[in-house]
């Protein structure tokens, strides 16, 4: 393989993460962007102190099976986008797993990513 080959092959192998997300219910109020650190992050469930509104199923994906991005990247980039929708707080899924295709049409590649829901406080 020629250099010029490799070097052009290498902007792929440091492929981060998309996001993606889809409004399933509307707001309780206007939405606001805030930092990423005020937005609440669970794990386990959502809070059952409050009440609150599922507002949109958002998706982190790695871009490309060559990604080194992982569950920590995942969560600040959801916490991120989550933040500047205006979410209270971010209830995250499972991890996902798609099998796709390589550069070389043949090769298949894992591409890892994880769930999450954007919920604003009724109150």
């Amino acid at each position: 393989m020629r250099l010029t080959h490799v070097i052009a092959s290498l902007p792929f192998l440091g492929c981060g993460t998309q996001i993606r997300s889809t409004i399933i219910n509307p707001p309780p109020h206007a939405m606001q962007s805030r930092p990423p650190a005020s937005v609440e992050v669970f794990t386990s469930a959502p809070p059952r102190d409050r009440p609150f509104v599922d507002v949109a199923f958002l998706e982190a994906e790695q871009e490309s099976g060559y990604s080194t991005d992982g569950t920590e990247q995942f969560f600040a980039k959801l916490r991120g986008r989550a933040a500047q929708m205006g979410c209270d707080g971010l209830v995250f899924g499972s991890p996902t797993n798609a099998v796709s295709v390589g550069i070389d049409l043949q090769t298949p590649m894992n591409k890892k990513g994880i769930v999450a829901t954007c919920i604003v406080y009724t109150q």
